[in-house]
């Protein structure tokens, strides 16, 4: 038997020069750290540039890029459904991922589960299997989802509902050996649901690669308070909340003068919803997509996330970034980073306009008050360090792969 086996790491995106798109970037700091411990196989994602990384990295196949090429391709003649077109998309990833299991295999680390063949193989070769989510429980996800829907009275099927990509998610997970939750919402729901693995509670956050900015104080606003909302919506981003929240603040407060600028891609169902029941709302401003999202949230005193779960919204980092407080339901990730020390958010619980409405309303009069969360906000992301975090995982790794190697 092989005693000096490493630890493989498999992510469905790509990767760029310097990091990784998605959850590759919390696989290419990671590899790293495993390379420097001398105990990293290689960084497998879908595909890559004529780059080189300081760590081994490699495509999945050689002919990655060329499928990728051809597949969008037909998806700009076709017009795939972007739900179906990823089905297949990780399907084909899969299929030519299972040649990278290799005797020399202790561990395979995976950032997305859709590998029911990978994972095959990997336990047909005794191969530990460790799954870090992005987002919560998949079931937890399609069972929030058609619930809301229900309540709006519509049927959209997505990533989330599709039922092949569910029957795969669940043919897959139950090859995985355990899961590491590092957002609390991913720790909460696959805790709670019929995974029978370990879930590890490590909880940390990844920190994008935001150019650096530099606030050292931040005036309270006078005059129009700007509120704002940035998504590609679907019912689970919980926008219409925010709407029934607003209608609720301007009547019952109607001398503010407030306004609310809403961003980013509508999907049909979501804006045919919002047409029919919030035609008359006063003071929403429908932007669409945003061009450039820094001066859009740098025009902001207040910035909202009303999502029914979310592992970690980016949007909401963003908006930290720039000293903009944020307004974060419960069931967000997000919210446990930017609420430490001096807390730089305000938490609400799901499908609560009532509680968005007062806390809106709270801003609006505590200006002074605002602006200093948005500071703390900005101060929680800006020394909150993503190392530590990969360091942990590193270090848990290998005290698992010295445990395989010395049986």
């Amino acid at each position: 038997m092989n005693k000096n086996k490493k630890i493989l790491v498999a992510s469905f995106q790509s990767l760029t020069a310097n990091s990784g798109a998605g959850m590759a970037r919390l696989g290419y700091y990671l590899s790293e750290v495993l390379d420097k411990k001398g105990i990293l196989q290689d960084f497998i994602v879908y595909s890559k540039g004529k780059f080189t990384t300081p760590f081994k990295s490699s495509p999945v196949s050689s002919l990655s890029r060329y499928i990728l090429f051809v597949l969008n391709k037909l998806n700009s003649y076709l017009h795939f459904a972007p739900h179906k077109f990823r089905y297949w998309q990780e399907h084909i990833y899969d299929i030519l991922c299972v040649s990278k299991i290799t005797a020399d295999t202790g561990i395979l680390f995976v950032t997305q589960p859709y590998l029911p063949r990978t994972f095959k193989k990997a336990k047909r070769l005794n191969i530990p299997i460790l799954f870090i989510p992005a987002n919560p429980e998949e079931n937890f996800i399609r069972n929030i989802i058609i619930e809301e829907q229900a309540k709006l009275g519509f049927v959209a099927e997505d990533a989330y509902t599709y039922p092949k990509r569910i029957a795969l998610f669940n043919q897959s997970i139950n090859y995985v050996d355990k899961i590491i939750g590092s957002y609390p919402t991913v720790y909460d729901t696959y805790s709670r649901s019929a995974y029978k693995g370990e879930v590890v509670k490590m909880i940390g956050h990844i920190k994008p690669d935001f150019k650096p900015v530099s606030i050292t104080e931040k005036t309270a606003s006078t005059g129009t308070f700007k509120i704002g909302y940035l998504a590609h919506t679907v019912a689970l981003k919980g926008l219409h909340y925010l709407l029934d929240a607003w209608k609720l603040l301007k009547k019952e407060y109607s001398e503010y003068d407030l306004q609310l600028y809403v961003g980013g891609k509508i999907d049909t169902t979501i804006e045919n919803y919002i047409k029919a029941n919030y035609k008359d709302l006063s003071d929403v401003h429908y932007l669409g997509r945003i061009p450039d999202v820094p001066e859009y949230l740098k025009t902001l005193d207040l910035f909202v996330v009303p999502s029914l779960i979310d592992g970690g919204p980016y949007t909401a980092l963003e908006a930290a970034h720039y000293a903009i407080p944020v307004l974060i339901t419960e069931n967000c990730g997000s919210a446990e980073l930017l609420s430490r020390n001096e807390t730089g958010c305000m938490i609400v619980p799901i499908r609560d306009a009532e509680a968005m409405k007062e806390k809106m309303a709270w801003a609006y009069n505590n200006r002074n008050a605002v602006a200093k969360m948005g500071m703390n906000a900005k101060r929680n992301l800006d020394t909150y360090r993503m190392d530590e975090l990969i360091t942990d995982i590193a270090n848990y790794l290998e005290q698992e792969l010295i445990a395989i190697n010395n049986r």
